[in-house]
């Protein structure tokens, strides 16, 4: 007997007595059909992750052009406000009232002459009466004084004198004089009118101030060599004389 037929006879012998559960059939089917499943569902999950990963691009680039409803491209992938700018009135129904001085739907607001901003009947532009524009060198003046006459500039001698004056409502007057030529060297080659004079300072520099009667009080001083100031307040505006001065800045 070759080794073949031995070794076949000693497994019937092993397996002569074994015998098959009663449950082994249904055992088989059910392992196999859990098999199935979840080589089904396996195959699922994989299919639909590779349809995300195709269709979500495609989907981003739409909804980022999404176009609302009237044509326009919103940005959030939803439809704009619809404007209500020029939109007519359905018929049969009574305009909605406008209030006075506002303006009717659908035109733009009305601008007040050299501004650019929206303007009502009755607004000023800059520059107008009521609007005080001074000199660069001058910093204050009291309220409610308005230019008698642009700033002129006239020659007396070798020095050149620049002048500015405002009248007020109230009787106020305020004269400013710039005076600038080689011979001003101190307040008192500025003095042209009689009168005892008392020194003063502005802004720490020597100065003098004079009264002349029925024309008001008048402070002079040197700013630096060869340009002298004259201020000279008449009214109400004479208790803001020190002040006028130190806001001179020639």
């Amino acid at each position: 007997m070759d080794l073949e037929s031995e070794l076949r006879k000693a497994m019937e012998e092993q397996v002569a007595e074994a015998a098959a559960p009663p449950t082994l059939v249904s055992d088989v089917r059910r392992r196999y059909r859990r098999r199935q499943t979840r080589i089904r569902v396996g195959v699922g999950v994989a299919a639909a992750a590779v349809a995300v990963a195709v269709v979500a691009p495609g989907y981003q680039s739409f909804r980022a052009g999404t176009v609302g409803a009237n044509g326009d491209h919103d940005g959030r992938g939803g439809s704009p406000a619809p404007s209500t700018l020029g939109r007519a009135t359905p018929p049969g129904l009574p305009e909605a009232p406008v209030a006075p001085g506002q303006p009717a739907p659908g035109t733009a607001p009305s601008r007040a002459p050299g501004t650019g901003e929206p303007g009502r009947p009755g607004s000023k532009p800059p520059g107008a009466a009521g609007v005080v524009r001074l000199p660069k060198w001058v910093t204050f003046l009291p309220s409610g004084l308005v230019p008698e006459a642009p700033c002129g500039t006239s020659s007396e001698g070798r020095a050149t004198v620049t002048t500015c004056g405002w009248r007020g409502s109230d009787g106020s007057s305020v004269e400013i004089r710039l005076v600038r030529g080689p011979d001003v060297g101190s307040p008192e080659d500025l003095i042209r009118s009689p009168g005892v004079p008392k020194p003063t300072k502005v802004r720490g520099v020597h100065a003098l101030t004079i009264e002349h009667p029925g024309e008001g009080v008048q402070i002079v001083w040197l700013d630096r060599p060869g340009v002298g100031v004259i201020v000279t307040a008449d009214g109400p505006a004479r208790s803001h004389l020190m002040r006028i001065a130190e806001g001179v800045r020639p």
